[in-house]
């Protein structure tokens, strides 16, 4: 009988920690998500025109760091494709003609969330997150497709070339950006995570140099993963 209750215990217990629904002080996890990215820009002055979404990845690896019950802190390391499209629709030679230019840009992002947790009993729980990032532009690439045309430049053609990050007149895109992120994520005790984010991009991606007037241009991406955490 004392070797039956003992095992029934010990199972017990095992049951409760599985099925853990709050994290404490001295609680810590780690996981990888990835997703894909609905990205494109807000732009004012001459950068506000009518940007559509770019389709792109995201891969983060992350910590998730108890600092009370159910609260904790997320610092992560994420590998971001943003960017956006414009379309055109222009005459060349008494020709109707249509194009896209498609900008990719690569990013390499440090995020710094706080998350809420809300356990729905022995299922899982809601994870509410918000944080700082910051942002490094590595690489990136400006695509045309089709017959793109640009009103503002009259008679000018256009080619696949590399984007230039930096401050001068000449840059593409500033090489810093950062911003805000808001997430829901619903994490099943099994530690598999699905999840949604924003990033609201606070700094202006116009180059320094090449700012006039209210020229800005931020970065907006509506994020979707699945993750792992353990």
């Amino acid at each position: 009988m004392k070797k039956l209750l003992f095992s029934a215990s010990i199972a017990l217990l095992a049951t409760g920690a599985f099925a853990q629904t709050t994290m404490t002080g001295s609680d810590a996890r780690f996981g990888l998500k990835a997703g894909v990215n609905l990205s494109s820009y807000s732009g004012t002055g001459a950068r506000d025109l009518d940007y559509k979404s770019n389709v792109g990845y995201n891969v983060t690896a992350f910590g998730d760091f108890a600092v009370g019950n159910n609260f904790f802190i997320q610092p992560a390391v994420s590998l971001q494709n943003k960017g956006a499209k414009l379309e055109s629709t222009g005459t060349v030679a008494g020709t109707t003609v249509t194009g896209t230019f498609k900008q990719d840009v690569m990013a390499i992002e440090v995020p710094i969330n706080a998350v809420v947790r809300i356990p729905t009993g022995d299922a899982g729980a809601f994870q509410i997150s918000a944080g700082p990032y910051i942002g490094f532009n590595i690489s990136g690439k400006n695509k045309y497709t089709g017959t793109y045309t640009n009103n503002a430049v009259a008679g000018s053609t256009y080619s696949d070339r590399d984007i230039e990050f930096g401050s001068a007149n000449n840059d593409d895109l500033s090489s810093v950006d950062f911003g805000a992120n808001f997430g829901l994520a619903y994490r099943l005790n099994s530690g598999i995570s699905v999840g949604a984010n924003y990033g609201l991009g606070l700094s202006n991606l116009v180059p320094k140099d090449a700012r006039s007037n209210d020229d800005k241009l931020k970065n907006r991406v509506l994020g979707f993963t699945v993750g792992y955490s353990f």
